[in-house]
């Protein structure tokens, strides 16, 4: 095997600390390996193993996912607590003790301040908004949703959902991020015309993609 090449390994690392400077969150893999001219996915794993191992990155475990933290001269200064919520039954409150798994500190520097939660994307239906099955996302419920902006949303008292907020003739709707079709030219990903009781929990500000996973 090769020696991986120094000069590319602190590109790697620089080009992660730019990206949470920029999104406050960790590029994907294949954002690496494109921005980096890195021909080999495996080779960026290997370069992210490196920096872990000089302590220049933290690799954080939740659950058994494994994700790159913002590296250790970022984090320092004041940090916001995230409650970190499993799947809600219907009808319960998104934020009820029995659904908080752990609570998570966001440095605020990157994140801003804020009353965060951090739900689990489940589906395919908002990758064109860059979330995929299995991402975290860090939602803001202190601040007014608006025309455009990815929200959490819970119509009828059902599990809540991530989707974009629009609005025609007057009426606000749920608009799915995904336009793939069924084998009938229809789309699989229906938006939602809410008729009944409904509610925007939050805004999603930041997505925390999987290191164990490669996003297209």
């Amino acid at each position: 095997m090769r020696p991986l090449n120094e000069k590319k390994i602190s590109e790697v690392l620089e080009y992660i600390i730019s990206a949470f400077k920029a999104f406050g969150e960790a590029p994907t893999v294949r954002d690496i390996a494109k921005a980096c001219n890195i021909p080999s996915t495996s080779t960026v794993h290997s370069m992210i193993k490196i920096l872990e191992s000089r302590d220049e990155i933290n690799i954080d475990k939740i659950g058994k996912k494994s994700f790159i933290s913002v590296p250790k001269n970022l984090v320092k200064g004041n940090v916001t607590n995230a409650a970190l919520v499993g799947t809600c039954p219907c009808g319960e409150p998104i934020l009820a003790v029995e659904n908080i798994e752990a609570t998570i500190p966001l440095p605020v520097e990157i994140f801003g301040n804020g009353d965060y939660i951090i739900l689990t994307a489940k589906g395919s239906s908002m990758i064109k908004r860059g979330i995929f099955d299995g991402d975290y996302m860090i939602v803001d419920t202190s601040v007014q949703a608006h025309v455009g902006n990815v929200v959490i949303a819970r119509v009828n008292d059902e599990e809540a959902t991530a989707k974009v907020l629009r609005q025609k003739n007057g009426k606000y709707y749920l608009e799915a991020a995904n336009d793939s079709l069924d084998i009938n030219g229809e789309r699989i990903y229906k938006d939602i015309h809410p008729k009944g009781n409904w509610d925007i929990i939050g805004v999603v500000k930041q997505v925390i993609h999987s290191t164990d996973k490669d996003v297209l």
